[in-house]
């Protein structure tokens, strides 16, 4: 299901290159508007009853359209892009317009997707499909047998992307942001 891709021509042919990120595309990276909006969130109700354990997760709409802040500062950013084993761009125009980390957990098959970003007039033309198609790529070249990824609970759009690309909900950390948001974990069978 997941395409394999290295070019894309978008909507107004404009040629939208993906490369090797290197550490001169940092600054570009950082400008991207990592924000989104989003018109729902998910909520985690925890309930325990005799020694059991009831998680269950759910929609929740929002009165209006909420713009959310990425949930890591440009610092952090920098950190995790140094941690990665993989980092990919996009450009368009002679810009950077989106970015794609990943690495391999060292004692399991699975690679994970760090950060992933596209410019909000690039969102919805396929190039997030695209990233997500290379990163599979490389995780298959790795040797991972599954591709994951952590989501903010409020991002449900990444959540809705994730999920129509062949991603299922997988578990959760209840404190993975600096922001003490939920994480929601995704994952594809490579």
């Amino acid at each position: 299901m997941l395409r394999r891709i290295l070019f894309y021509i978008d909507m107004n042919d404009q040629l939208f290159r993906f490369r090797p990120a290197s550490v001169d595309d940092f600054e570009g990276c950082l400008a991207i508007d990592h924000s989104y909006q989003t018109r729902q969130v998910w909520q985690l109700h925890v309930t325990e009853l005799d020694n059991v354990k009831q998680v269950r997760f759910q929609t929740v709409k929002l009165p209006k359209e909420t713009a959310v802040s990425y949930p890591y500062a440009d610092e952090a950013l920098v950190q995790r892009w140094c941690a990665s084993e993989w980092f990919m761009v996009g450009e368009c125009k002679g810009s950077l317009q989106a970015y794609i980390t990943a690495a391999v957990e060292k004692l399991t098959p699975t690679a994970w997707i760090y950060d992933m970003v596209v410019a909000p007039e690039y969102r919805h033309q396929g190039h997030g499909s695209d990233l997500v198609a290379l990163a599979a790529n490389w995780a298959r070249q790795q040797k991972a047998q599954q591709l994951m990824v952590a989501l903010p609970m409020k991002n449900d759009p990444a959540m809705r992307f994730f999920r129509k690309s062949g991603f299922t909900f997988c578990g959760y950390n209840e404190t993975s942001y600096r922001t003490k948001d939920i994480s929601l974990f995704f994952s594809v069978k490579l």
